[in-house]
């Protein structure tokens, strides 16, 4: 897929509105009626895709994408651009927030790509390769609505494309009733998985196992059991299966593997990241694990190292609830994945506070920091995640890197899995599913009467760090319970603002729509989420 990225830019450029994409100038070498009107062009433009999406979640420090990650009971949030979601701070988690219109207008973008894409292809013979260019067409358009569902709670719903025709007519902008929701991403995902292989030929697009996880989330927010535990079921002679050992889940940077479903494709090549000269790659590798490099001090080239995980911004930590959910006996994905303490890689003493006595405490070149600077918590030596840790893509001191991202994991459509069959009274295949990633990790085969409890707990270990914890606990309408009771770390007084603004705010679990949005539809049409 990488190589095809270069080619992809011209067309998604070209693509870059209805009313830009009308004007009698082509400004690429791809005319309307070659990407609308053939199966090569059609199958150019959703292609085009891809690096729109990837462009999306590799914005500045990936604030839109990671920002609702902040707000939840497994996470101390540590300052930086966006730290307001995970303080929910309502000085600034508002509808002009910059984040809340990001993710908005990205995917109806990516939407109406995909509109004009489907309809142009209702046209054209039905052959195969048509076939699957739909599907994947329509995987993302589900996948686009799923997100704002799920964020919003109020979306606009539209499966028709922006033509010439229709350029000025009036819309009917009022909020979608959530069962015409379900309706279409039924309806897409369902198509996407008659017409997608199991594994796409091209790492990174989109194919039956992706379509499947998707649809399984999205009956569990239906409460369509029974759907959900089917898409799991299919699983079994899939051809995937979970890795043996944790450890190599999240090990190196290409992770297409018999466990990742979906990959994100990385490259530092041009096209990379939607740029033809200077990809920015992205920054998840800086986010997660704490700024060791501040207690080590001088400059970034010599503080940074693989030991301590190159350069991080230390936004997004793991808390001492989460760390508590192991066995650290037991559970191998407590050292698999967590960093727990930083070392002095430099060839000189580095003075670390003061020991029980009050005496200055020198760290020598190759000892480990002390878990706490003169008995306080230390926001730059707290333990991080480093499931997208990276070490091999990027100069050790470079903010952004380029190692692959896991989509959707069959890790978690075992555990959906597992609560769909406990939703259906049937013990012994919801622990057949929990215990997939459970004794993966090393703890003994569960075999007592399972509980929710037990998959809430067994979500956040397996499944942290991989930006669908908040959607979780909204959709079984605990967020807020959780959070008062656990987000944050007691010891930094700053990232606990969370448990009493949350509470005192319950209309923060749904975003605002963009203030812009309901301008230009029209609060008569589209009233703003209550609360905002």
């Amino acid at each position: 897929m990488k190589k095809y990225i270069a080619l992809l830019l011209l067309v998604a450029t070209g693509l870059t509105s209805c009313s830009d994409f009308l004007m009698e100038e082509n400004k690429t070498q791809y005319s309307q009626d070659y990407v609308f009107n053939s199966e090569e062009g059609l199958a150019l433009a959703t292609t085009a895709l891809y690096a729109l999406h990837r462009t999306y979640l590799s914005d500045d420090e990936s604030c839109t994408m990671w920002a609702l990650e902040r707000g939840t009971d497994i996470v101390m949030t540590n300052g930086g651009t966006g730290n307001f979601y995970g303080t929910y701070d309502p000085n600034h988690l508002k509808p002009s927030a910059t984040q809340v219109r990001k993710m908005w207008n990205t995917m109806y973008q990516i939407i109406g790509r995909c509109n004009e894409i489907i309809a142009a292809g209702k046209d054209l013979e039905q052959t195969d390769a048509l076939k699957t260019t739909l599907a994947e067409a329509k995987a993302f358009r589900a996948q686009s609505y799923f997100l704002l569902f799920r964020t919003y709670d109020r979306i606009w719903l539209n499966s028709e494309p922006v033509t010439w025709e229709n350029v000025n007519d009036p819309r009917d902008y009022h909020p979608a009733e959530p069962n015409k929701v379900y309706e279409l991403l039924y309806s897409d995902l369902t198509y996407a998985i008659e017409n997608l292989d199991w594994q796409s030929a091209q790492p990174g697009r989109f194919n039956q196992a992706a379509a499947r996880a998707i649809l399984a989330k999205v009956a569990l927010w239906k409460k369509d059991w029974q759907t959900a535990l089917d898409q799991a079921d299919a699983f079994e002679n899939s051809g995937y299966a979970l890795l043996s050992e944790p450890v190599d889940v999240f090990k190196g940077a290409d992770l297409n593997h018999s466990e990742a479903l979906m990959v994100q494709q990385w490259s530092e090549n041009p096209g990379g990241n939607f740029s033809t000269t200077t990809p920015k790659g992205h920054n998840f590798s800086t986010l997660f694990i704490a700024m060791s490099r501040n207690i080590i001090g001088g400059e970034a080239a010599d503080a940074c190292s693989v030991e301590n995980w190159g350069y991080t911004y230390g936004r997004c930590l793991p808390n001492p609830y989460l760390l508590s959910l192991y066995d650290q006996a037991k559970d191998k994905r407590f050292n698999d994945w967590f960093i727990h303490r930083y070392k002095n890689t430099t060839n000189r003493e580095i003075e670390y506070g003061t020991d029980s006595n009050g005496n200055k405490l020198f760290v020598k070149p190759g000892e480990y920091f002390p878990a706490t600077k003169s008995g306080n918590v230390d926001r730059y030596n707290l333990p991080g995640c480093t499931k997208h840790g990276d070490v091999e893509t990027r100069e050790l001191f470079a903010s952004r890197g380029y190692k692959d991202f896991i989509l959707y994991r069959l890790a978690d459509v075992y555990l959906m899995g597992a609560e769909a069959a406990l939703r259906l009274n049937n013990q012994t295949k919801a622990k057949y599913y929990f215990n997939k990633t459970w004794t993966r990790a090393g703890n003994a085969e569960f075999t007592g009467t399972l509980k929710l409890q037990h998959i809430i707990d067994e979500e956040a270990r397996e499944m942290c760090f991989e930006n669908d914890r908040w959607y979780f606990l909204k959709r079984l309408g605990l967020l807020i319970d959780q959070v008062k009771a656990h987000a944050g770390n007691d010891g930094y007084a700053t990232s606990l603002a969370g448990r009493t603004n949350l509470p005192a705010n319950p209309h923060f679990v749904r975003w605002p729509i963009p203030e812009t949005e309901i301008i230009n539809m029209g609060a008569e049409n589209f009233p703003q989420n209550v609360g905002y």
